[in-house]
């Protein structure tokens, strides 16, 4: 036997790009790098690789977009002055943005750097308010599904940002408060509206990171390592038909990240200015997936995290259990079998999983109960049974997850 035989069957290892190995399922890499792309772009490059519109997150909605857009502003840096009036020594300028109203109105407010009567000194004054406001006969919401729908669906055109910029508004922080720098004004302004409209129509790293999990997690993947940014995705049959979505998905963050890696200026020499190694790798998002050889050292590595991702889901069924038999009403009896029928359904789904994902890694443990738990439901089924027997047998049933 040769001896990547024997290393395959004692030690276990992953394998990038050769699919046609038999595997027990994928490990998926993923690393997402900070930076942004507009939406359109990125939705139809998605449409390239067959991924519809659930694989791509969605802009953000135009009132959260200012939200983030103001954050453009802060420390924004003015020319210093050299000789100010009241100041003994040349004055640095920078602006900050504090709330008035968080999420709708903030102050633009100039901050002022020196010495006055030979001290260290700062002051701070008010320039002007911006906020969110949508015009009267315009509304941001229909225009933020109008724009997110117009590149999936080709009735529906692409709206236009005029209207969109005239949500936000940059006035004098006192109605009688004149502006003395006209060009400040528009610099600000001009800022503002610019990343008020790259926000909303773009998808960025905070974004793709919260898609990304919900992704994997449709494709039926569990953490591999808590943390760290990897899953592993079990083959469910051997079809491996969540293969290529994984693989076309992975094209998609790469291509993300191509549009988004940091880039740094070459230089010939391999030392900085301060003498310290340069980088040499430039940082960026990808997704890799590679498959995953059938050992039992790898499987005891899978089963391990598995056992921890499934206690906490299994714990958090549980409670909401809990929660529910403290619902209870003795007027709304038939309404609550309703609820039970729902929660039968999520219990069936978390089961035929545990089955699925011990036979391709093995037996999994269902936890015990927490004795918190399992003390306080107890205590409710006891109130219960004094109304409906019915009920008391069925949410027993519900909490055991051991199979019929």
């Amino acid at each position: 036997m040769s001896d990547t035989n024997n290393k395959s069957e004692n030690d276990g290892y992953v394998i990038e790009g050769n699919m046609e190995v038999a595997v027990k399922g994928h490990l998926v890499l993923y690393s997402v790098i900070g930076g942004r792309i507009n939406y359109g772009e990125y939705a139809t490059r998605a449409q390239r690789g067959g991924l519809g519109k659930e694989y791509v997150p969605l802009p953000r909605r135009p009132k959260d977009a200012f939200a983030i857009s103001k954050d453009i502003l802060q420390n924004m840096q003015l020319p210093t002055l050299t000789e100010m009036e009241g100041w003994g020594s040349a004055v640095e300028r920078r602006i900050i943005v504090k709330p008035l109203k968080k999420g709708n109105e903030y102050a633009v407010q100039l901050e002022l750097s020196g010495t006055m009567r030979s001290r260290r000194h700062k002051e701070v004054q008010n320039l002007y308010r911006i906020r969110f406001e949508a015009p009267e006969d315009f509304d941001p919401n229909q225009w933020w599904k109008d724009y997110s729908n117009s590149f999936w669906d080709e009735e529906v055109e692409e709206p236009s940002d005029n209207q969109l910029r005239q949500c936000v508004q940059v006035i004098p922080y006192w109605e009688d408060q004149a502006i003395d720098d006209l060009e400040l004004f528009m610099e600000i302004t001009g800022a503002l509206l610019n990343e008020f409209v790259a926000v909303s129509t773009s998808v960025d790293a905070t974004m793709l990171r919260s898609s990304v999990t919900k992704t994997l997690t449709s494709l039926g993947g569990l953490p591999f390592k808590s943390g760290s940014g990897s899953w592993f995705i079990p083959s469910y049959s051997d079809e491996n038909t969540h293969l290529d979505t994984l693989e076309n998905y992975a094209d998609l963050l790469t291509y993300f990240g191509d549009q988004n890696a940091l880039n740094r200026e070459t230089t010939p020499t391999y030392f900085d200015e301060s003498g310290k190694p340069r980088k040499w790798y430039r940082q960026k998002s990808n997704l890799r997936v590679m498959g995953y050889i059938d050992n039992d050292r790898q499987l005891q590595y899978i089963r391990d995290d598995i056992q921890n991702a499934l206690s906490s889901e299994i714990a958090d069924y549980q409670a909401k259990l809990l929660e529910l038999s403290k619902n209870f009403n003795d007027d709304k009896i038939k309404e609550f079998e309703e609820r039970l029928n729902q929660v039968h359904t999520e219990r069936q789904d978390l089961l035929d999983r545990l089955d699925n994902l011990s036979s391709i890694v093995g037996h999994i443990a269902i936890p015990e109960h927490f004795p918190d738990i399992e003390e306080e439901f107890s205590g409710r089924l006891s109130t219960i049974g004094e109304v409906s027997d019915s009920v008391t047998v069925r949410l027993r049933g519900l909490m055991n997850l051991n199979r019929d």
